[in-house]
């Protein structure tokens, strides 16, 4: 028996040995090359579009399954000024192979490196975006045996109950760097461009807020968004959504909202504090390269402008309440209930410390003693 366990162990041994030099080895003699024209044919058969990607391909299989991949093209539709829709320079991602055994997902790398989206809307109407899916095939199966397979795969999904298939996620670094977003409306004459778009998640986990940190800049200006979102648990969508985020505009504007979202996939709603830090409006124009659009009598009002409120609600009701707005050296409280939006039920209270109105009216026309066009038109 001894001899027997001895050899059995031996064997057991050789055994492992040959599948971890196997899985260490293949990578190093497979040519994926080989994979690339098939890779980009089937892509291109379930996009409908034109894909590509470089010849830098690296694949890894322990202990991390890797692939890296280089120069991503997703192409744009005939008709459109830009011939790719999206293009990725280097997209990496590590997947440890072991926790996958126990349902556990552990991810050391995802980076996305420079990816830049061309969305382009044409003058009649259509954008480059849509109808994105599989080329229709003449000989397509009819309708009946894909609703069996559909159903077939919605009762295989049907007792999970839209918990996720795995006991915990973690994720080391995940980053998007050097982003850029260009949208062009032909008809419409508009044009907008995000730039330097960074962004970094820290603590992904099911079980813990994730940390979120963006920066970039709209058409020059630089914003940043920064705060933590979650924890999301083990069956997204079912539990409540704490959010802690705060916006900032050009470093003069900070928006920060903290609170829950309740129910996210069932019967959402909202239970946030909204704090607009004081700013100043001819500043925040001033800085974006804008004239201000509003025309006063002085024009030292509307210098600044601060705002607090609780907001709850949902699909069918909203209601402020603790609403305090700080406009120069006025301070307005308030609440208010809106209900029935198709036939609103309002409700709401307004509290003014004082206000010199004056001051905001239109200037007056020179030798006219009279307010402009803004003023004497009423």
């Amino acid at each position: 028996m001894k001899s027997l366990m001895k050899w059995v162990l031996i064997g057991g041994g050789l055994l492992v040995v040959l599948i971890v030099g196997a899985i260490v080895l293949i990578p190093r003699f497979v040519d994926v090359q080989k994979y690339k024209p098939m890779i980009e044919e089937v892509v291109t058969g379930q996009t409908g579009r034109s894909f590509s990607m470089g010849d830098d391909i690296k694949l890894s299989v322990f202990p991390w399954v890797g692939v890296s991949l280089a120069d991503i093209r997703l192409g744009s539709p005939k008709g459109f000024e830009s011939k790719d829709m999206i293009f990725v320079k280097r997209f990496e991602v590590r997947l440890k192979v072991m926790p996958l055994i126990s349902r556990k997902i552990e991810v050391s790398t995802f980076v996305v490196d420079t990816p830049r989206f061309f969305l382009e809307k044409a003058k009649n109407g259509k954008a480059n975006w849509e109808n994105i899916g599989p080329v229709p095939q003449s000989n397509k199966k009819k309708a009946g045996p894909e609703k069996k397979d559909t159903e077939k795969q919605d009762k295989a999904a049907g007792p999970s109950g839209g918990k996720l298939p795995i006991e915990s996620l973690i994720v080391g670094n995940f980053s998007i760097l050097n982003g850029f977003v260009s949208y062009v409306d032909q008809a419409a004459g508009l044009k907008k461009e995000v730039t330097d778009l960074d962004l970094t998640l820290t603590d992904i986990s099911l079980d813990k807020p994730i940390g979120v940190k963006l920066s970039a800049k709209l058409d020059g200006n630089p914003i940043s968004l920064e705060g933590s979102a979650g924890p999301v648990g083990k069956e997204p969508g079912k539990e409540d959504l704490n959010l802690d985020m705060t916006l900032k505009i050009l470093e003069q504007l900070s928006i920060q909202l903290k609170g829950k979202i309740i129910e996210p996939m069932a019967a959402p709603k909202i239970a946030m504090d909204l704090e607009v830090g004081l700013f100043s409006p001819r500043k925040l124009f001033s800085g974006m390269g804008q004239p201000f659009p509003v025309k006063t009598a002085d024009p030292k009002v509307l210098d600044k402008v601060a705002l607090e409120a609780r907001i709850e609600g949902s699909a069918t009701a909203l209601n402020l309440s603790k609403g305090i707005l700080t406009l120069d050296d006025s301070r307005l409280t308030f609440m208010l209930d809106a209900k029935a939006f198709d036939k609103p039920d309002l409700k709401f209270d307004l509290s003014l410390d004082s206000i010199d109105l004056d001051r905001y009216l239109p200037p007056k026309q020179e030798g006219t003693g009279k307010q402009n066009d803004q003023q004497t038109g009423d």
